[in-house]
């Protein structure tokens, strides 16, 4: 290349650097790589000639003032442009302002099941209190002016409700696809319109927390059969984006259509995702069968109670009058309890609230000429008793496996230590003691001599049932007491035995060094000492929980102690978060569908599934929706 063209080259590429001496010549500032003529606005490249022509063809008029008065022209007309570029800043910033306020708002309305029209409501009020509770600020009339221009009408609360739905649900996904495996426990009920809607809701390991979260509170188009609610499921975590062979373990109901051998979801899903499953039915289901089942002798007894509480309660006059009855004698009771077979502590609430008023019960049916031999017959007075204070002990256990959270190994040592319980009953009775059974123990000890009932009789049917019971509990627990070496693995890794273990569920994810890997473990008093120190740390946490009813989520610490392994023990860490991600229960879907029936009442049955799925979704879940991110995309528009 010739010198001349290297210097004209060296030349341009000088004269296309903005040049600050633009400014106050030709009214140029640097916006975008170009220079912006603040005169009028139009942009040109950032070379002197272009500038300078620009100048003097566009604003030809202001080649005839003076040096300074050109420079004072541009000066104001900078000042202007830097005014103009103030006001557009706040104006953006004001608008977020009101857009993320209304997103609080929505999230406010949502989380607490109000009507998406109590957003005008909210504004109302906020007018209508604002004059006095500003009065003494200056900026009154501003802030009154910033609630008006808030919209939050029941369109904007429903497409924020949505937003912030869509923007939780996609943290869930990011947070699914980044974890090793997952669970997940459904249920199906259905809402006030009778639409019957799935609750599908996943348990994972995201750094060092244990998570349960709704992925879809899905609805059911057609029969509730294994075959529907398959396809569902797989269309809804399709449909999101998630991989399906990452599922490990599914909690059920343990109905048919859910644990059938070759129609039931379990077997069909398994299919579906190409690898075994491990299938649990949920433990207070199964708690609640074994109550049922084992109580069957006494099914003569539940119907004559419930048919004498419903003559009482089913009347209007009736009720009030028993109520009044009750009132009259200083009962600490109101009135009696309705039954519900299909809530889990009805029965037992029913028959401790009807033997506690058994006295009132008797004088009320004298006074409206109902007679019935059964509450005078000293045997059967005896069996109802019993059976009271047997469902107690069922109802106390079943209150104990509720609630959110409770790790397997937790529910499952509850089973356990019932069915001791119920070898201690049974010593209890057939020594004649009564010490476990406090109705029964008084009413024996307050009939008249002459009044004794057959108690040998009715010990042999008592010993029945419980045996009966132990039976059920046997039966029905089975797949967990299988599985019970796999749990106490998670805690102790240091001395359980290999051979105990049951590996077969885990095989399809490679687990061959598994066993070498746990050689290594235990061989070393470094990893052994960590689980030494976790066991501490659980029993700490547990004494918390008992004596003080403190809440620290056991399962967390023990996912920190496994996550600080190193990367050797790979196999054992992948086992050992897969156990962890396993339901106990489907509590959290029973719990959701109580949610969903506070936000779709018999007053908002027109509330569409999606909306409605989406309240609960916010109501329920541990993510924050992202109202900051959300807002900067929304355009605010102000209400009139």
């Amino acid at each position: 290349m010739s010198l001349s063209k290297k210097m004209k080259c060296s030349e341009e590429s000088t004269s296309r650097n903005f040049q600050e001496w633009w400014t106050f010549k030709y009214g140029m500032i640097f916006k975008n790589n170009k220079a912006l003529c603040v005169l009028c606005s139009e942009s040109v490249v950032c070379r002197t000639s272009s500038v300078k022509r620009h100048f003097e063809t566009i604003h030809k008029t202001l080649l005839t003032k003076s040096a300074d008065e050109l420079k004072c022209f541009i000066s104001r007309a900078l000042s202007n442009k830097d005014a103009q570029s103030d006001k557009l800043i706040k104006f953006v910033k004001k608008s977020d302002n009101l857009v993320s306020a209304s997103f609080d708002v929505a999230k406010s309305i949502a989380i607490r099941g109000k009507p998406f029209s109590d957003g005008d409501f909210i504004k109302i009020s906020w007018l209508y209190c604002a004059d006095n509770l500003f009065q003494d600020f200056d900026n009154k009339d501003a802030i009154i002016q910033r609630i008006k221009d808030l919209s939050i009408s029941r369109n904007t609360i429903k497409e924020r409700i949505l937003s912030m739905n869509s923007n939780i649900e996609n943290q869930l996904i990011h947070d699914l696809n980044q974890s090793s495996f997952f669970s997940i426990c459904f249920d199906e009920s259905t809402d006030i319109t009778s639409s019957a809607r799935l609750s599908i809701i996943s348990r994972f390991c995201i750094n060092d927390e244990v998570r349960e979260e709704l992925i879809k509170l899905a609805s059911i188009p057609a029969k509730t059969t294994g075959e529907n609610i398959c396809e569902v499921v797989v269309n809804v975590i399709e449909d999101i984006g998630l991989n399906l062979s990452k599922i490990i373990s599914v909690t059920t109901d343990g109905a048919p259509c859910m644990i059938g051998k070759n129609r039931g979801f379990v077997n069909l899903f398994s299919k579906k995702i190409g690898h075994p499953l491990i299938g649990f039915h949920c433990i207070i289901h199964q708690e609640a069968l074994c109550a049922k089942d084992g109580l069957l002798q006494y099914e003569n007894i539940l119907k004559l109670v419930t048919k004498i509480v419903n003559f009482i309660n089913a009347r209007a006059l009736n009720k009030r009058q028993f109520s009044l009855l009750l009132e009259e004698v200083n009962s600490i009771h109101k009135g009696l309890v309705m039954y519900n077979n299909v809530r889990w502590l009805s029965r037992g609430n029913l028959l401790e609230r009807f033997v506690e008023c058994l006295h009132e019960i008797r004088l009320f049916l004298s006074e409206n000429q109902k007679n019935y031999t059964e509450l005078t017959d000293i045997n059967w007075l005896c069996n109802l008793m019993f059976f009271t204070d047997f469902c107690l002990h069922l109802n106390e256990l079943n209150l104990k496996l509720q609630g959110t959270g409770k790790k397997l190994e937790f529910m499952f040592s509850l089973i356990k230590s019932f069915e001791t319980k119920l070898n201690v009953f049974i010593r209890d009775i057939e020594n004649h003691k009564f010490k476990y059974f406090q109705h029964l123990n008084k009413f024996l000890s307050e009939i008249e001599i002459n009044e004794t009932p057959k108690l040998d009789e009715n010990i042999k049917k008592f010993l029945s049932i419980i045996k009966e019971t132990i039976q059920q509990f046997n039966n029905r627990f089975i797949d967990f007491k299988k599985f019970e070496c796999n749990i106490k693995f998670l805690k102790c890794p240091d001395t359980c035995n290999f051979d105990e273990l049951d590996l077969h569920y885990f095989e399809w994810m490679n687990i061959d060094t598994f066993e070498f890997e746990l050689i290594d473990l235990q061989s070393c008093n470094t990893w052994k000492q960590k689980f030494i120190d976790l066991r501490q740390l659980i029993e700490e946490i547990e004494i918390n929980r008992l004596q003080v009813n403190a809440v620290k989520n056991a399962d967390n610490e023990i996912l920190k102690v496994w996550n600080s392994l190193p990367n050797t023990f790979n196999t054992l860490k992948k086992v050992a978060r897969s156990i962890l991600s396993i339901f106990s229960s489907t509590y959290a879907c029973e719990s959701l569908f109580s949610i969903m029936n506070l936000i779709k009442t018999k007053q908002r049955n027109t509330l569409i599934d999606e909306t409605s799925a989406a309240c609960v979704s916010l109501k329920t879940t541990n993510y924050t929706p992202d109202i900051k991110m959300l807002s900067s995309k929304k355009q605010q528009q102000k209400s009139h």
